[in-house]
């Protein structure tokens, strides 16, 4: 038996100890069996990998037989006795019905573990229960290499009462609770481990402390010396900024300050350091663009080290904080760059902070104005409320005064809702008009903005709507070093999928040029316009022209399915693929030009430098797709089997000509997508499938009978032809997605409906309305899909950033498989939708029904901005009646 560390807690004495054995075969559960003799009589035996089966009086002997199943292998058997302590040391010896390995219990006894990695506890939140107070920790630790046994120790400030964690067994720890040493459970692999555990402590402010790996000997219990107040920072201070409180509010009978620093920076910074001093005692700093390093036991400041890269013009740094007093108290953050260097700090003298209003049209600041600010009331930013529990409140105003108006009413699901008043401050002089229709669509496509917001990847900007989104995946490079960052997140997962994306990007850029008038009439206009440009940005870093090269996607999507939880938390490697010359991708690179050609006719007036540009990349991207011709799901295996192209590349390739020809008015372009093109109806209209919609484009642009008639042919299918109805009229084509599939054939059917030369023009609306209201509550539960219209709505999307919980509570697979609802509302998100008997259960684990994606909402939103054209221009025929 090698005895490893002794330590004393209530009176009894505990003793790890652990033996090695070589199994050379296989041993089924409960066939390898061991004997542990000790010369000392023991109170307790704690095991891991056995279990007791008979045992001494005297606790002297203990039977044990195997927990589970192993393969040959060299194994340590770790235990832990407990005892009285008297004058006889403890001694021992094990045998077994396997080969034991003999070792050295000097050598291993005077063996020290050495300290591989440590680091702070970076993230805290505390509760109560039953009397007691809880508190979750975290810490991230770099690692190089694969480590099968390790331990963690765990330094606190403070006594505790109790530690549990999910990937190590307790070791040792001390009397009180100030340290403890914890053995591996399972091996980990680089880049880092994530560590997370819960302790138990009586005090008015939770314990803080570091992490370290250990490895390669005995641990030997860590100092529980109390740091110094006094932080290591670095010496070149580059910039200082007053505090701007946000918001206060009452979080567990406690006060809490929402606040931020706005810190200009003159070049982007990759290392950098943000010290936050405070004119009163704090605690409980939270952040989200770097992990806490040194902090002051009273809470007057906190140094902490950024996690990503700061891009120009300057470094947003929101932060949330306790505090004890009735004001908030005020402070600077001072940003530090350069070697770190100790330097003592003496308390500053109070310091003013800006106070922005707390009930106020949120702020939104950009080289555009925006037509519509978004009403927020006094609480927590946990999520986007208003009074009658809407994201956001467009009304009818005056461009120069506050005015309190109270909407229209409009009937829904059976009931009729009245929008209480609001009173706003107009940012623009853009009016909601009003319309008379069943449903509100301009609240829709407010919605559907927002919700695209929600899937932002990147580096956020600084009138991010979205409180519970931030900065993530500001790592996502190519090959060599190329910026991939930006872009959406395709549905409820991390992967960045142009193809999909792309896709997505063109419907609604397709139906802002078509029907801008809508956005207007809604408020949106400003906000539509940025947000197709978020995609495009990224789409035009993915165009390597000079390489001949395309990126197509960014992250694995099996590594990324693999994990859950925010964004932001992402550790996994998010690889980089592409298609060129010898691994083309015409298809994936064509749906991009239609993305870019669309966008530039969308920009033309709004902004024609940015539409010209657009255009450009359009053309030379065009010319790579058409010479290197390939399926790009064949190029790049990690495609499948998530978006596969099943339909090829021509139609692809048709679309990409045809928008080209629209944009440019070149005959090139009309002869290519006339050369691509089929007069065989299209079976859907979908990110893959795209030959109805370059029918539609090219009837348009030459009024050729044969392209109308398989849109004609298309638009009957979904009708009343093959495509099956389900019993309250959803046109159902296939399960994944069924809302999709109908909503982008309503959206086709409102495009024809605007075309002249379609006779059957005026059913063509009223199908799409059929479809469209179908969605929004005139089906058999009486719900909008869409998430946050009306009252009665899904609440467990699949989606993993609005399932966790406000920061810096932990988020991963538990939030996956909870019963309860979504902790953030992911307004404006159209989820999957029924199956084909109209069948619909909001859970969050079930991705055929309930997940969301970009491209489910761009044929959605766009076919309701369809619907708001026709019906400001007083055609759109009286709305069907519900079938269930």
């Amino acid at each position: 038996m090698i005895k490893a560390q002794t330590w004393t807690k209530d009176g009894l004495t505990r003793q790890h100890a652990h033996c090695t054995f070589n199994l050379t075969k296989k041993m089924n559960k409960g066939a390898w069996k061991m004997t542990i003799n000790t010369n000392i009589p023991t109170e307790k035996i704690k095991l891991w990998v056995m279990k007791v089966v008979e045992h001494s009086a005297d606790g002297k002997t203990f039977q044990l037989k195997s927990k589970y199943e192993y393969w040959p292998q060299t194994i340590d058997v770790q235990f832990r006795l407990t005892y009285k302590k008297g004058d006889i040391p403890l001694d021992g010896s094990c045998s077994s019905n396997v080969e034991p390995i003999e070792e050295l219990e000097t050598a291993t006894a005077a063996a020290p573990a050495t300290i591989l990695a440590s680091t702070n506890i970076i993230e805290r939140h505390e509760w109560e229960k039953d009397g007691k107070m809880f508190m979750n920790g975290k810490c991230v630790l770099p690692i190089a290499e694969t480590l099968n046994d390790f331990y963690i120790a765990i330094t606190l400030d403070q006594e505790t009462f109790g530690i549990k964690n999910w990937i190590g067994n307790t070791f040792s720890e001390d009397s009180n609770g100030r340290w403890y040493i914890l053995k591996n459970k399972w091996t980990t692999h680089p880049p880092e481990l994530q560590f997370t555990f819960k302790i138990t402590f009586d005090s008015d402010t939770m314990p803080n402390g570091n992490c370290a790996i250990l490895t390669g000997g005995n641990p030997e219990p860590p100092s529980t010396q109390n740091p110094t107040p006094a932080p290591t920072i670095p010496s070149e201070e580059t910039t200082t900024a007053n505090m701007v409180i946000v918001n206060s509010y009452q979080d567990n009978n406690k006060m809490k300050m929402q606040a931020t620093c706005d810190l200009p920076i003159d070049t982007p910074l990759e290392s950098f350091y943000i010290l936050l001093f405070f004119t009163e005692d704090t605690s409980d700093l939270e952040i989200w663009i770097g992990h806490e390093e040194q902090a002051d036991p009273d809470g007057r400041w906190f140094l902490v080290k950024n996690s990503h890269d700061a891009s120009l013009p300057s470094i947003s740094f929101p932060f949330h904080v306790r505090y004890s007093g009735s004001v908030e108290p005020s402070g600077i953050c001072k940003l530090y760059s350069g070697n770190l260097e100790p330097i003592t700090l003496k308390p500053t003298t109070p310091t003013t902070s800006t106070k922005q209003p707390t009930t106020t049209a949120l702020p939104i600041t950009s080289t555009q104005q925006r037509s519509s600010p978004i009403t927020i009331t006094t609480r927590p930013p946990t999520r986007l409320t208003t009074t009658t529990q809407r994201p956001t409140t467009i009304t009818t105003r005056p461009p120069t005064s506050p005015t309190t108006t109270t909407q229209q009413q409009t009937t829904q699901q059976g009931t009729t809702t009245t929008t209480s008043p609001t009173t706003t401050t107009p940012e623009a002089t853009t009016t909601k008009q009003s319309v008379a229709s069943k449903y509100d669509y301009p609240k829709v496509l407010e919605l559907s903005i927002l919700f695209y917001e929600a899937q932002r990847s990147g580096k956020l900007p600084s009138n991010n709507r979205i409180p519970f989104r931030g900065d993530s995946a500001l790592g996502d490079k190519g090959f060599s070093g190329e910026d991939l960052t930006g872009g959406w997140y395709d549905a409820g997962d991390g992967v960045k999928f142009n193809l999909p994306m792309a896709s997505a990007t063109t419907i609604l850029s397709w139906g802002l040029s078509q029907w801008g008038d809508a956005y207007k009439a809604a408020g949106q206009l400003e906000l539509m316009y940025d947000s197709i440009k978020w995609p495009l940005d990224y789409l035009e870093k993915c165009w390597i022209e000079s390489k001949n090269l395309y990126y197509c996607q960014v992250a694995d999507g099996n590594k990324d399915h693999a994990f859950w939880g925010r964004p932001e938390e992402m550790t996994y490697t998010r690889d980089a693929f592409a298609v060129s010359t010898s691994k083309p991708g015409s298809d994936v690179a064509g749906e991009t030009v239609s993305a870019f050609a669309s966008a530039s006719i969308a920009f033309a007036t709004k902004d024609p430098a940015y539409s010209a540009k657009l255009l450009s990349k359009a053309r030379t991207l065009y010319t790579f797709a058409k010479t290197y011709r390939g399926k790009y799901s064949d190029s790049v295996p990690e495609a499948n089997p998530f978006y596969t192209s099943y339909s090829g590349y021509e139609d692809e390739l048709c679309l990409s000509a045809a928008m080209l020809y629209k944009a440019t008015k070149e005959q090139k372009y009309l002869s290519d997508a006339e050369g691509f093109a089929t007069t065989n109806a299209g079976w859907a209209f979908s990110w893959d499938e795209k030959i109805v919609a370059c029918q539609l484009l090219l009837f348009q642009e030459t009024g050729d009978q044969k392209y109308m008639t398989p849109v004609v042919n298309f638009i009957q299918d979904f009708m009343s032809g093959s495509v099956k109805h389900t019993n309250c009229g959803l046109a159902f084509r296939l399960k994944w997605g069924s809302n999709r599939y109908a909503a982008n054939a309503a959206f086709i059917a409102l495009m024809a409906a605007d075309t002249p030369g379609f006779s059957k023009a005026e059913e063509y609306k009223t199908w799409a309305m059929s479809q469209i209201h179908y969605m929004l509550g005139d089906n058999n539960y009486k719900m909008s899909y869409q998430i946050g219209y009306g009252n009665n709505y899904p609440r467990k999307p699949h989606h993993r950033a609005s399932s966790c919980p406000d920061m810096p509570a932990p988020c991963n697979n538990a939030q996956q498989y909870s019963p309860s609802d979504n902790p953030q509302i992911l307004y404006g998100a159209l989820v999957g939708g029924p199956d084909e008997n109209d069948f619909y259960e909001d859970k969050r684990d079930d991705y055929i029904k309930n997940e969301v994606a970009v491209d489910y909402n761009a044929g959605f939103q766009s076919a309701a901005a369809g619907l708001l054209h026709f019906a400001l221009e007083e055609t759109l025929p009286e709305a069907p009646p519900s079938k269930c």
